[in-house]
Formats: C-alpha cells, structure tokens, sequence
C-alpha cells in the first residue's frame, strides 16, 4: 500500500520543486527522497504540474540582446541553485532540529507568482532553443485549457510513474495527459486512459503511447460525452493490445482522483 504524506511533507515537497527550501530542509527531503516513495512520486507529479504552467502564457520572443541577459541569468541562478544542493547534501539528518514549516499551500501558490514565473521565463528561453518548433503545436490547446477559469490539473500517481491530467470540468471533449517513468510497451500494446464516473459506469477518453523514456505529452479528444449532470470521480490508465476490446483490463497504471 503506498504511503500517504503529512501536509508538512507535501508542503516540503513544493518547496522542493520551487527550489524554496533551506539547506536544512533540502536535506530533509533528500532523506524523504532515498526511502520513500510517496515523496517520490509527489515531487515527479509537481515537478510534470510546474512543467506545464508556462503553456498558460502567450509566447513572447525577446530580442536578442535581452535573451542574452536572460540566459546569463539563468546561468548564475543555475549555479546558485548547485551551490544550494551541495550544501544541503553536507547537512547530516541527525542535525536537522526545528519547528514544523508552517508555509501553507497559499504561500506556495503565491510562491509561484514572483520568483518561480521569473525562472520560468529563463527555463522558456533555453527550452526554446532546445526543442524543436513541432513540438510547439500544442501549446495553443494547452494554453486554451489552461486559460479557462475553472480548469483543473488532477495529479496521476503510480508504482514508479507519476503525471498530470489537465481538463475543464463538464466540458470532455478535450484533455492534456503528461506523464513520465510510465512502463515500456511492447509494439503491440497501448495505453488507455478511463474515467470513472459517479454513475457507475466508465468513459473512454482516448489511448497513446510513449517515447522511449516512458513520458508522454498528448491531447486527448473523446468522441463520446459524459452524461448531463454525471461528474467523473477517478481517472485512471489501463495497458492493452491494440485488438483487446474497449474495455478496461488488469491493474490500473496511474489513477487519480478527481
């Protein structure tokens, strides 16, 4: 049975991925890290969240010379950032003495409104130049999503997988599915992705697969509706054969509750 985190640990966990901790703290969660696996898979599902804020913004080139100072930037941050974890990996967990961090999950969400949306627009430029101009097709549905006032970004957890299911609520015909470490597949086999709704009964929305580091990042489109007045209660991922029926089958890869 995977092992349920306290609201500190969740709160340390976002401070994590936001690089918002003190060397203290750092270490206290590299301890979390090495033994388990619930803060794993915490920290992977914040940091595939964290990934996919910058699809909410419109995409500004900057000129040249301030994407150079950009960069320049996000190098020394880069370095500070090394420093950070040298430090906190010398703090020995025996000397890690005080109160509970009281840093609420409001403080963190405003966390990410300065600083961390600072390093983001670094992290756009250099993702920019890393990434091919395909891959940037989706953003206008992420964005699109991301910009509705009520969306919802729904963490899917598994044995070693982790991910992100991005929706509006009672509007189906569109998802965003992010997911990393997720089993490798045969050539013969998908992954589906299922709801379970407050009805009882299931709802398609859609299969993929992934590249060869088990991460995915697809829009799926369900050609089904879900019911007037029917809301979804889980989603989960199932595996199957190309030719096995549209039906659910053997342990769930991911699940999240919605």
């Amino acid at each position: 049975m995977t092992q349920s985190l306290s609201n500190e640990e969740q709160a340390l966990a976002a401070g994590y991925v936001l690089g918002d901790l003190t060397p203290e703290e750092a270490a206290q969660v590299a301890q979390l890290l090495s033994t388990n696996p619930a803060m794993r898979k915490e920290v992977d599902a914040l940091r595939v969240s964290l990934q996919l804020i910058p699809h909410g913004f419109d995409v500004v080139t900057p000129p040249a010379h301030l994407e150079d100072q950009i960069m320049a930037a996000y190098e020394v941050n880069e370095a500070s950032a090394t420093r950070e974890i040298s430090e906190a990996n010398a703090v020995t967990q025996s000397a890690v003495s005080r109160a509970p961090r009281a840093k609420s999950w409001t403080k963190i969400v405003a966390a990410l409104s300065i600083p961390a949306l600072i390093l983001l627009a670094f992290d756009n430029v250099r993702l920019r130049r890393q990434f091919s101009l395909a891959q940037g097709d989706r953003n206008p549905e992420v964005a699109a999503i991301l910009q509705q006032p009520q969306s919802r970004l729904v963490s899917l957890q598994g044995n070693d997988s982790a991910g992100t299911l991005l929706f509006t609520p009672g509007q189906w015909e569109q998802v965003v599915v992010s997911a990393t470490d997720l089993p490798p597949l045969p050539p013969d086999q998908i992954y589906r992705m299922w709801l379970t709704l407050d009805n009882g009964e299931l709802f398609f929305c859609g299969e993929f697969t992934t590249d060869e580091n088990g991460s995915v990042f697809i829009t799926l489109n369900p050609t089904d509706s879900i019911p007037q007045g029917v809301k979804a209660q889980e989603v989960f991922v199932t595996q199957a054969s190309t030719a096995d029926p549209l039906e659910p089958a053997g342990e769930p890869i991911v699940v999240g509750e919605i």
